[in-house]
């Protein structure tokens, strides 16, 4: 007979495995999910965009108090003629389809800073095709926050 400890070591990877979907998937549900709602990414990549490899951002409820959901350097951003594309890396991938929001639904970017003015970081409120505010973003890469601004400048000017 095999000692007890033999036989749940080739369960810890499979359990392991589900703990990690499951949090993930909890995550998730503090705004990805509703972003994906109604922005999930087509399955044909659109045209060429401007790409920031492991970014940190987080998501949460407009008005809420509290962090959201943190995504630090899992982060796929990327800017283009069609949105804004957030995806994130393959091992978080469960409960985030990668998502393209319109430039339409990307409010302006605020710079603000952090409690004492220590750091700066810079949010946007995503909102939802009916015209509420579904989600707020917060960034903490200047370049990307001045990407986004270059191509809410030329929605404005109608490019």
């Amino acid at each position: 007979m095999a000692a007890p400890n033999a036989l749940y070591l080739p369960l810890f990877p499979l359990g392991f495995a589900a703990f990690w979907a499951f949090v993930c998937w909890l995550i998730s549900r503090n705004g990805w999910q509703r972003l994906g709602q109604y922005y999930r990414a087509p399955a044909t990549p659109p045209a060429p965009a401007e790409t920031f490899w492991l970014q940190a951002a987080s998501l949460r409820e407009p008005g809420t108090v509290g962090p959201g959901a943190n995504y630090r350097g899992v982060l796929r951003i990327s800017c283009g003629p069609a949105g804004l594309g957030l995806s994130v890396l393959f091992l978080f991938r469960v409960g985030h389809p990668p998502l393209l929001i319109p430039w339409a639904a990307v409010g302006p970017v605020e710079e603000k800073r952090g409690v004492f003015g220590l750091g700066t970081y810079f949010t946007s409120i995503i909102s939802a095709p009916d015209g509420t505010a579904a989600v707020e973003i917060r960034l903490g890469s200047p370049a990307v926050a001045a990407q986004i601004e270059a191509y809410q400048q030329l929605l404005r000017l109608g490019r």
